[in-house]
């Protein structure tokens, strides 16, 4: 990745982690390395001074000041919404109705709405405060490295070095 495109993504990480410069170091330059805290703070704290850095965050600023974009607790609020109204509360009108169908028959007009689902809002809330433990994985070797070695062959043929 470019220096410039690298700016920008910590410009962004740092932007969508609440402003967590660490962590959007982190995210950013140390995918797969174990990074110490402090170094991340210091590289963090060196790069919010960056202009490029600056103009980009100012860029994401502006656009999240639309008001065209929810902000987080404008989300939250709505997916609170979404698990405390009863489906019998909604109407086609409102901002829970996600569709709406009105059928004709014999026995009369029956109407049909659905909402979003209840039990996704509410992991969707969890996701958003955090309330999930990252999953650990556990990984099950039955061979170790030394057996690996000692089963490698002592002379291995080396390629390039003949000599003519």
């Amino acid at each position: 990745m470019k220096k410039e495109e690298m700016l920008k993504d910590f410009a962004r990480c740092y932007f969508e982690n609440g402003k967590n410069g660490s962590k959007a170091y982190r995210d950013t330059y140390g995918r797969g390395k174990h990074l110490k805290d402090s170094t991340c703070s210091a590289n963090a704290s060196r790069l919010l001074k960056n202009a490029k850095v600056q103009e980009y965050l100012s860029e994401l600023n502006k656009k999240a000041e639309s008001p065209l974009i929810l902000t987080k607790q404008q989300r939250m609020i709505w997916l609170s919404r979404v698990v405390n109204t009863p489906i019998g509360k909604v109407d086609e009108k409102s901002d829970l109705c996600q569709s709406h169908s009105v059928t004709e028959s014999e026995f009369g007009t029956t109407v049909k709405i659905t909402m979003p689902n209840k039990l996704s809002a509410i992991a969707e809330l969890n996701k958003m405060d955090g309330a999930y433990e990252p999953e650990k994985i556990e990984v099950k070797s039955e061979l170790s490295f030394s057996s690996l070695l000692k089963s490698l062959p002592s002379d291995p043929l080396v390629r390039g070095t003949e000599e003519s």
